[in-house]
């Protein structure tokens, strides 16, 4: 990867940053009381950040670099595969978000046992676990990456700076400690995009200049390898993950009630449809700027060379931070949920149903030092055996066994007629197909005459990605209409519906009555801002100069809103101040 070159002013933003995060999961640290808020949020987060959360949990570096490297070489097509995000959430919204909190649960497998039985709760529950463990690993190093280029230090030790930073403030503030963080990161990610943006549009002649004399059909909705086939089948695959991934799916029962989580999955849907342009145009843009990457074989370093060539010294470090707050968001979602499921629906359920709630928050916080262990030992054996390779291996293995993981779980919300034996059918034709339509890319297209691994890689991938979801889906119909109805399953089934149907009364959500995220909220938008202004006054551009100073003093102010609203109330309901 290209070498970043930072100045002092970066490194305050990048150390900023990083204690800003510290000092979120200290304060929540004493916050804890149950397994409800380490792992729940006590069911109090409010829609707006619970969005954010839900947005930001979603990024990591490697999106900022793949993504840009397709827009680079493709053009808008890479905005359109962005784009499928913004469905996903609506579709969350309409159906899945509502169901979800009126579920009344604190992990995304708990309800399992009330719908299906225990040994399905069991079953999904630690089926859900591996491949998010092994993403999470590639997604420390990545960013990793970034992190030895620019600082200039050892890729193993940048691996154990960036997992202990990220297990640290998840151990210490469970969730509450996660969205918190997860705005302050979505803060810096949004000051990256408003940095980088114009200044690319700026460095292009200007707006009528800048997406002039690209490549034929640069800005039509599909290019490259990419076409339909491919398109509409990630497009079901991230309907699925937006609203069945464990870590989204805590964002939409961490709210206070059903409408709320409605409001959260639409909120995460306009962020993704304005925030995809802003991340990936400059990328387009840079197919004019940087016209010699494909002849160079350097199109994977896009987004480190725009951030060279487009903003001046001191500028970077943003750039660097907001790369680390994507990743960092995203895994502490996911180490904060699989402790959620470990604690709860194995500790708790198996090992020790009466353990008392501090045993409960006290276990979630050594599932998640075990977890964050585990990742960053993968992490560095990814790292010393040079295994880059995996990353295409991972997100195809993680397509494929995203349906049936999954899509039983969507499904034992919404569908009435399914059973266990349905479930379980589904989740083995899905596994028993997705690894028939792997086996078959990995070894038998490559024996053909006119075998293509462009062709392989997208048009075969999307086919295999639709007919494991047809597969999973035949198989949970068939393994609920073949065998003899059950009466008492079916008794069963009515109750938990029943009470999926019935609105959440104000009477189930605990109020807090200090409302403690206020002063945070307040605390860390004020350090960003003081950041952002740091990095402008110490800029030479004029015009990285007048966009950082106006964002940083605007967060700033915004900072003080939050902090006198804490002051003039603490029993309101928590609103984000305007």
């Amino acid at each position: 990867m290209t070498e970043l070159r930072l100045t002092l002013p970066d490194y305050i933003v990048i150390i900023g940053y990083f204690l800003v995060v510290l000092c979120v999961g200290l304060y929540f640290n004493k916050r804890q009381a149950a397994s409800r808020d380490y792992f729940a949020g006590g069911h109090q987060v409010p829609w707006w950040l619970a969005g954010i959360s839900h947005y930001m949990s979603s990024f990591s570096a490697f999106t900022f670099i793949a993504y840009s490297q397709i827009a680079y070489t493709d053009g808008w097509v890479a905005i359109t595969l962005f784009w499928v995000t913004t469905p996903a959430c609506i579709i969350g919204g309409l159906v899945f978000a509502r169901r979800w909190r009126r579920a009344r649960v604190i992990t995304p497998v708990e309800f399992l046992e009330k719908r299906f039985n225990a040994p399905m709760r069991q079953l999904f529950a630690w089926a859900g676990i591996p491949v998010k463990i092994f993403d999470d690993a590639l997604k420390i190093f990545a960013t990793a990456l970034i992190l030895s280029a620019s600082v200039g230090i050892e890729i193993k030790t940048a691996i154990v700076a960036c997992g202990a930073v990220t297990v640290t403030y998840t151990l210490l503030g469970g969730l509450w400690a996660l969205v918190v963080t997860d705005y302050v990161q979505f803060l810096m990610k949004i000051a990256a995009m408003l940095l980088l943006l114009p200044l690319a549009v700026w460095r292009a002649g200007g707006p009528t200049h800048a997406l002039r004399g690209l490549p034929p059909g640069f800005l039509h909705p599909t290019g490259g390898p990419y076409g339909w086939t491919y398109i509409l089948s990630f497009t079901l695959l991230v309907i699925i993950s937006y609203n069945a991934t464990w870590a989204l799916a805590q964002k939409y029962y961490s709210v206070p009630d059903e409408r709320s989580a409605s409001k959260a999955a639409y909120f995460s849907a306009a962020l993704n449809f304005v925030g995809t342009p802003l991340m990936l145009l400059p990328a387009i843009i840079g197919r004019k700027l940087l016209p010699d990457l494909i002849a160079q074989h350097r199109t994977a370093d896009t987004y480190v060379l725009l951030v060279l060539e487009l903003l001046p010294v001191g500028m970077v470090g943003i750039i660097v931070a907001a790369m680390f707050s994507a990743t960092m968001a995203a895994i502490s979602a996911d180490l904060n949920a699989i402790a959620s499921v470990l604690t709860r629906d194995f500790y708790l359920r198996i090992l020790r149903p009466k353990a008392s709630e501090t045993t409960l928050v006290r276990t979630g916080r050594l599932f998640t030092l075990a977890l964050g262990t585990v990742v960053v030992g993968l992490s560095l054996w990814v790292a010393l055996s040079h295994q880059e390779s995996l990353f295409h291996v991972m997100v195809t293995a993680f397509g494929l066994l995203l349906a049936p993981t999954m899509l039983p779980v969507l499904a034992g919300l919404t569908v009435r007629w399914l059973t266990w034996r349905g479930a379980l059918s589904g989740f083995l034709v899905g596994l028993a197909t997705g690894m028939g339509t792997l086996a078959t890319k990995t070894w038998y297209l490559p024996t053909l005459h006119n075998f293509s691994p462009e062709w392989a890689n997208y048009t075969f991938e999307g086919i295999s990605i639709f007919v494991n979801i047809g597969a999973t889906c035949l198989g949970l119909w068939l393994g609920s209409t073949l065998p003899a109805r059950d009466a008492k399953e079916q008794a069963r089934i009515a109750l938990f519906f029943r009470d999926l149907d019935t609105p959440i009364a104000p009477g189930e959500v605990h109020k807090d009555q200090d409302d403690s995220a206020r002063p945070a909220l307040g605390a860390g938008t004020m350090v960003v801002g003081l950041l952002l202004v740091l990095a402008g006054l110490f800029a030479r551009s004029a015009e990285a100069r007048s966009i950082d100073l106006t964002l940083g003093l605007a967060l700033m102010g915004l900072g003080v809103k939050f902090l006198t609203a804490a002051r003039q109330s603490k029993k309101k309901d928590f609103q984000i101040p305007v």
